[in-house]
């Protein structure tokens, strides 16, 4: 009988642990502009349970777009959100304040397909009399575009402005020779319409790395949560190293937020990040990788100015979270 009241002592103690544990985990609110693969390390965070162990409770909601995922942290109805970063300098040069804390897409994942086949990585002048199709101005496309005309000084190149996710079937009708566009368009242009990628702007060293889509909070709610934002921030880091270790169990998890999209697609348009480093290595976002984005930004007249003190990267990329979760996931090895 001693032995049997020890043993349902000890057993209502494993219990009341576990729901202890489970009590502890603080809730946190994270809002993506837009359901994208380009966020794979956020439901690979959510699905492998990366935030749970790093002892929160996450809940994802959709903005449907930039200024809105960011209005959602600014208003107070989340916590986080994920975007293009320049949302936290714009903020700032209003006299509000926001920050940066972790790479999403480290790299400017955006690639030109067309019918021709030839690539224009090394030879841009292919471009000369052809019309390549774009999002309108200011959109990330159309800055791209622009600046690459201008970077390379091009000539008689026509732009073709059309609403996003209308590029495939504007090359397909002949209205342009080109189009500008994001995974899953692109691999859709590939294995669907029998278009051809010909150019890269993550394979062109000027521009990689880039800080093309971020982990953004407030430095007030650091100050209050600092547990809690340095447990996101390492299921990010976790999250991103394990798209580049385990890839076909990635795959798995895109199909699972992406399921109206044929599975070659999805495993063609991940391992097209992959290979372009736009998942980060580690989510620390460079200082390169912010000059890179604050320029295009300046051209598309996002910013007012840069450098300055509003848009400067010491005051708009806190290091401190990105440094620690890289050492403490380091340290866990290949657990």
């Amino acid at each position: 009988m001693k032995k049997f009241r020890l043993a349902t002592i000890s057993a209502a103690v494993c219990l009341a642990s576990l729901v202890s544990a489970h009590a502890a985990d603080t809730p946190v609110r994270i809002n993506q502009a837009f359901q994208s693969l380009l966020y794979l390390p956020l439901y690979v965070a959510q699905e492998q349970g990366f935030f749970k162990q790093q002892g929160v409770d996450v809940k994802i909601s959709t903005g449907g777009g930039g200024a809105q995922s960011w209005a959602a942290v600014i208003g107070g109805s989340a916590d986080f959100s994920i975007q293009d970063p320049v949302f936290v300098p714009k903020t700032r040069e209003n006299g509000g304040k926001g920050v940066v804390v972790a790479g999403v897409q480290n790299a400017p994942t955006i690639f030109i397909f067309g019918k021709e086949a030839a690539s224009l990585q090394d030879n841009l002048s292919l471009l000369a009399g052809k019309r390549v199709v774009t999002s309108p101005q200011p959109d990330t496309t159309w800055a791209f575009m622009s600046y690459l005309i201008k970077q390379n000084n091009l000539k008689d190149v026509k732009l073709v402005h059309v609403a996003i996710g209308n590029e495939i079937p504007a090359v397909a009708a002949g209205r342009a020779d080109y189009a500008l566009a994001a995974e899953p368009q692109v691999t859709m242009a590939e294995k669907q319409n029998g278009l051809h990628v010909a150019y890269s702007f993550s394979a062109a060293q000027s521009w990689y790395p880039f800080a093309f889509s971020s982990l953004t909070t407030t430095q007030q709610y650091i100050d209050k949560n600092p547990q809690a934002a340095r447990a996101v921030v390492t299921a990010f880091e976790q999250a991103s190293r394990f798209i580049y270790k385990h890839p076909a169990e990635s795959v798995t998890i895109a199909r699972k937020y992406f399921p109206a999209l044929p599975e070659e697609v999805v495993k063609t348009a991940v391992q097209r990040e992959i290979d372009a480093k736009g998942y980060p290595e580690n989510v620390l976002v460079s200082q390169k990788a912010w000059d890179n984005n604050m320029n295009i930004a300046l051209y598309a007249k996002n910013i007012k100015a840069y450098p300055s003190e509003a848009t400067s990267y010491q005051n708009n990329v806190n290091t401190t979270l990105a440094t620690k979760a890289k050492e403490a996931v380091d340290a866990m090895g290949d657990k």
